[in-house]
């Protein structure tokens, strides 16, 4: 296969949700495929069938999503490859926490003193490996002891929900408003073999009935976090505790003040570059 392709370079910035946009924005096209680097995504089709102009489609999606940081970089025609090879390639097992690597199941790595959570990312949906995911993994190897019930609001792939679970978490409840996340949010959950403490919910918090729950995952980004705050804390038991993430250093002093506002305490907050994530409970 001689066919000349190319390959336009757009930088994006490393942030999951935005990641997710450019090819979705693209799909009226005929692209081939995506590969994600560190600048932000290479956009792959046949030169005979590109008769757009990119940098104008670029701009267009950056105005119309307000991705003030996305803009085209550069073109170059490349030979045909096999582009899910190339970009199953590109994702590498991460060490996330001092027990914890995330890894597809095509490479899970060779450490075995770790324990794995098997993300098989979707190149239409980001890699989940985002500083957040980590951060709130990190906080909750403090806070889930062994026999808990848990509740991830947002839960997307469930890659929280099967972390708490390999915690020690009895039950584990997810819940999200994107249906995707069922179907993508139970395929993994029986990749990592726990699909039968995890329980996937369509909606937002009015599907949650339940009042009992020992910890609150919640990795969502600050409005909306402000905007469930009170639906969540009402689900949360007494003695409970609440890991928020999703948060830029700047959004802390907001997100503490309603708390503070709630009667809850700030137990814990952790930073990786300009994100944090924030662990509280009733004072």
């Amino acid at each position: 296969m001689n066919d000349i392709y190319l390959d336009f370079h757009i930088a994006v910035p490393p942030d999951e949700n935005i990641r997710e946009i450019i090819p979705a924005a693209l799909s009226d096209y005929s692209f081939e495929g995506f590969v994600e680097d560190d600048l932000g995504i290479h956009c792959f089709i046949k030169k005979n069938d590109w008769h757009n102009d990119i940098e104008s489609i670029v701009k267009e999606i950056s105005d119309q999503y307000n991705l003030s940081f996305v803009e085209y970089i550069k073109t170059t025609e490349i030979q045909h490859k096999n582009w899910n090879e190339e970009w199953e390639k590109s994702i590498q097992p991460i060490n996330v926490s001092e027990h914890f690597i995330i890894a597809p199941s095509w490479n899970m790595g060779n450490d075995n003193s770790k324990t794995v959570i098997i993300i098989d990312p979707k190149m239409t949906f980001g890699t989940g490996y985002h500083e957040t995911t980590r951060l709130m993994i990190r906080l909750m190897e403090n806070f889930i002891p062994i026999g808990t019930n848990v509740l991830d609001v947002g839960t997307g792939t469930g890659i929280l929900a099967i972390a708490a679970k390999k915690m020690g978490a009895d039950h584990v409840v997810g819940v999200d408003i994107d249906e995707w996340s069922l179907e993508n949010g139970i395929e993994n959950a029986r990749k990592n073999g726990v699909e039968k403490d995890i329980e996937i919910r369509i909606g937002s918090m009015e599907t949650v009935t339940e009042t009992n729950f020992d910890i609150i995952l919640a990795n969502i980004i600050r409005n909306t976090i402000l905007e469930l705050l009170d639906n969540m804390l009402a689900k949360l038991a007494n003695k409970g505790k609440i890991i928020f993430s999703g948060l830029l250093v700047t959004d802390q002093p907001i997100i503490e003040s309603a708390l503070h506002q709630r009667n809850f305490k700030i137990v814990s907050v952790i930073r990786e570059n300009d994100w944090i994530a924030i662990a509280a409970e009733r004072a």
